[in-house]
C-alpha cells in the first residue's frame, strides 16, 4: 500500500540520528524518515495501550503528536503504563505523556488534550490511535476517522485477550472497512482492566503493534493489518489473524452521539455509601437511578434505594448505575443537560465486590 504521507523536504541531523536504526530497513531511508517527520498522530487514551504507542511514536521523529485523554494518573496504573512513575500519581496523563515524548524528541510537538475524545480533534491528523479500549470512545472514533477519510489503528486488551486491526473507510482498492464491520451490532461496554484484569505485558505487546501499524501506514513498508484483525492470547502467547471484510450497508448503524467534552463524573462505592447514610437522615438530596434490565435487577437486587430511569423528577440531582458503567455513562451523557449525573465508578460489580447491602427491587421515586 502506498504512503499516507507525504516527507517533508529535509530532516535535520538530529532526526536523521534518531532515525539511524531505523533507515537501513528495506524501504525506509532518507525518504522514510523525511515521512515520519511530516506525519501528524492523534492518540486517543494514555493508559495501558497508550503509554507504549506514546513511548514508541515519541522516538519515531514526528511532525506532531497529540494525546487526548481526561484521567490522571492512579497508583494502579504503575504496573502497566509504564510511561508513568510513582511521582506522576495524580497529575493529567496526557500531559505527563506529552512531556515524556518532548523529552525524547523535542522537535515533536506534542499536543496534550486533557478532555475526552471528541470527534473535533481527528481534523488536522494524518492517523488516529484509539488505545482507549472503550467501545463507546471507538464507535464515535471509527465514525469520526471515517468522515475524515484518515485510517484509525485500533487496539483492545482486556485479561488474557489482545486485538489490533486497521480500520479506514477512503482505504484504496476496495479495502475499506471499519470497527462497524467488526462489530455490526451495538453492544454493551461492560469490560474493564479495573474489573477484569489484564496481563500487564500484553497491553506492551499489543501496544507495540499499534504503534507499528502508524509506523507502516506512515512509510509504507510492509502491510497493514487492514482486513486483518489479529488476536493474542497471553495464556500461551500465541497469536490467531482473522480476515475483516466490509459488511452489509443495511447493518451499519447509524453514527452516535457526539460524546461530551467533559469527563463523567464519578463516585465510588464507599463515598455513594455515605451520602446514602445522609439521605436517609436528610442531609442529602439525590436520586439513585438503576438502568439495568429487569433480569439484572432479578439476579442481583438493586442498591437500597434505587429507582428505574422513568422515576427521575425533572432537574434532580442523579446518581446512576449498571452492571459495570458503560451504560451508565451514556445515560449520564444522554441525561445531564439542567442537572448533576453522577455515575457509580464500576457499577454494581463494583457494590457488591464488598458485600454491601441490597434490595430486592427498585424503589417508585
Amino acid at each position: 500500500m502506498r504512503p499516507i504521507v507525504e516527507p517533508a523536504p529535509t530532516a535535520s541531523a538530529a532526526r536523521r540520528r534518531l532515525g539511524s536504526r531505523t533507515s537501513p530497513l528495506p524501504g525506509v531511508g532518507d525518504e522514510g524518515i523525511r515521512r515520519l517527520a511530516a506525519a501528524r498522530v492523534l492518540v486517543i487514551g494514555a493508559g495501558g495501550l497508550g503509554s507504549p504507542v506514546v513511548a514508541l511514536l515519541a522516538g519515531a521523529g514526528l511532525a506532531r503528536l497529540t494525546i487526548v485523554d481526561p484521567d490522571v494518573v492512579d497508583p494502579s496504573n504503575l504496573a502497566r503504563q509504564t510511561l508513568f512513575t510513582a511521582a506522576d500519581v495524580g497529575r493529567p496523563k496526557a500531559r505527563v505523556a506529552a512531556e515524556r515524548a518532548s523529552a525524547v524528541d523535542p522537535e515533536t510537538e506534542a499536543v496534550a488534550v486533557v478532555a475526552a475524545f471528541t470527534p473535533d480533534v481527528v481534523a488536522g491528523h494524518d492517523v488516529v490511535v484509539d488505545a482507549a479500549d472503550s467501545v463507546l470512545v471507538t464507535r464515535a472514533a471509527s465514525d469520526a476517522c471515517a468522515a475524515a477519510g484518515v485510517p484509525l489503528v485500533w487496539g483492545s486488551a482486556l485479561g488474557s485477550d489482545g486485538q489490533v486491526s486497521v480500520f479506514w473507510d477512503a482505504a484504496p482498492d476496495g479495502a475499506a472497512v471499519d470497527f462497524h464491520d467488526l462489530h455490526p451490532d451495538p453492544f454493551d461496554d461492560d469490560g474493564s482492566c479495573a474489573l477484569d484484569g489484564v496481563v500487564p505485558a500484553l497491553c506492551g505487546v499489543v501496544g507495540s503493534v499499534m504503534a507499528g501499524q502508524v509506523f507502516t501506514l506512515v512509510t509504507g513498508v510492509g502491510d497493514p493489518l487492514l482486513g486483518r484483525v489479529v488476536t493474542v492470547d497471553a495464556r500461551t502467547w500465541c497469536t490467531v489473524e482473522s480476515p475483516l471484510r466490509r459488511g452489509p450497508a443495511s447493518r451499519r448503524p447509524p453514527a452516535l452521539p457526539t460524546l461530551p467534552s467533559e469527563p463523567v463524573r464519578r463516585i465510588a462505592p464507599a463515598a455513594l455509601e455515605a451520602r446514602l447514610a445522609l439521605r436517609t437522615q436528610g442531609r442529602d438530596a439525590f436520586v439513585l437511578v438503576d438502568v439495568r434490565t429487569d433480569a439484572e435487577l432479578e439476579a442481583t437486587g438493586v442498591v437500597p434505594g434505587a429507582v428505574r430511569p422513568d422515576a427521575v423528577p425533572a432537574g434532580a440531582e442523579v446518581v446512576v448505575y449498571c452492571a459495570r458503567g458503560p451504560r451508565a455513562d451514556a445515560w449520564a451523557t444522554a441525561n445531564g443537560d439542567g442537572r448533576t449525573v453522577t455515575v457509580l465508578d464500576g457499577g454494581m460489580t463494583a457494590w457488591l465486590a464488598e458485600a454491601r447491602p441490597t434490595a430486592e427491587r427498585p424503589g417508585r421515586g
